[in-house]
């Protein structure tokens, strides 16, 4: 075997090796290596509550499972709407061992200013203490446009936002934690 078939092969193993690799570790899912911590400085609530950092109020209605008839309803109607204001759409169809938790929660802008907003800084906290991010996000055609797709909330915004996690079939919420306000703001799902 002349020099560079035997080079073209060794290359070859290593990109199969690094293949494998990257493969194992995106088949690994780090939500359930990730435990929460709450900081000393986080604002609590209850269901129910309304809790505020003096920038954001949020105030946690319910988690329900996707397949819940009224959660999905009032979902596929948001999602129809985030889609048509460029958002991605997302299926309710869980992959096979998990289930989508959807959160309701009523966001207000208190600043009385356009604030930066991310739903992606929406965690679930389980029973287990085994955090999940959120996977989306869906509201009304007016949120859609500031809070989805340009990541703010002008100086009056409030609504409703429908926020989604994957978690594993047997996962118990017991919190939602929102890790953008100053300080953390937690609400308690029970």
């Amino acid at each position: 075997m002349n020099v560079r078939k035997r080079a073209a092969l060794v290359i070859l193993v290593i990109i199969v090796a690094l293949a494998a690799i990257i493969a194992a570790y995106v088949s690994t899912s780090p939500a359930s290596e990730v435990t929460y911590h709450a900081p000393a400085s986080a604002v609590h609530a209850s269901l129910g509550e309304t809790v505020s950092d003096g920038t954001i109020a949020l105030r946690l209605n319910g988690i329900t499972d996707a397949s819940n008839p009224a959660t999905s309803s009032t979902w596929i109607t948001d999602n129809a709407e985030a889609h048509a204001y460029g958002v991605y759409r997302f299926s309710l169809t869980p992959p096979s061992g998990d289930a989508y938790l959807i959160a309701n929660v009523t966001v207000t802008n208190v600043h009385h200013a356009e604030i930066p907003f991310d739903y992606g800084y929406f965690v679930l906290v389980a029973h287990d203490g085994t955090a999940y991010y959120a996977s989306y996000a869906v509201c009304n055609s007016g949120c859609s446009a500031q809070a989805l797709q340009n990541s703010t909330l002008n100086a009056t915004f409030t609504s409703d936002v429908y926020v989604l996690f994957s978690v594993p079939s047997a996962a118990q919420p017991m919190q939602i934690a929102y890790t953008g306000a100053s300080p953390p703001i937690e609400m308690s799902s029970t």
